[in-house]
């Protein structure tokens, strides 16, 4: 009998996705990176730094923080941006607590986001369509 293959586990999730903004009116690109791990108490903000260069977005994971309200309810912890004028190919790198790293390439348009190439050896999955994301 074939042993069975141990799948590494994704200590992470992140979302890039072309978002409308109403009070704008106009076209951003959202990241939303969120943990795995659901926490039962509270859902605590992701803390992150963001780094930008001209075709790379970097952003380092520094730990959880107490939400705003202190209202017990279930879920993630997480970290939303949304950016304005992406349109190309852009490097995003993603650096976790322990200093690993996971690199990929997305192509961004107005109304698209396409993954062209992920780490071979990943923490973090990446979705570039809002209903996979949803449905995962």
């Amino acid at each position: 009998m074939a042993k069975a293959k141990h799948l590494p586990t994704l200590d992470y999730r992140l979302l890039i996705t072309p978002t409308f903004n109403e009070r704008e009116q106009r076209y951003k690109t959202l990241f939303m990176l969120e943990t795995t791990q659901l926490f039962s108490t509270f859902t605590y903000d992701l803390s992150v730094r963001e780094e930008q260069s001209e075709r790379a977005l970097r952003f380092t994971i520094l730990g959880l923080k107490a939400p705003q309200l202190s209202l017990p309810r279930a879920g993630h912890a997480q970290f939303s941006r949304e950016y304005d004028d992406l349109r190309g190919t852009y490097e995003i790198t993603i650096k976790g607590l322990d200093g690993e790293t996971n690199s990929f390439w997305v192509r961004i348009s107005e109304k698209k986001v396409a993954l062209l190439k992920e780490s071979p050896k990943r923490f973090v999955e990446v979705f570039v369509d809002k209903s996979r994301w949803l449905s995962h």
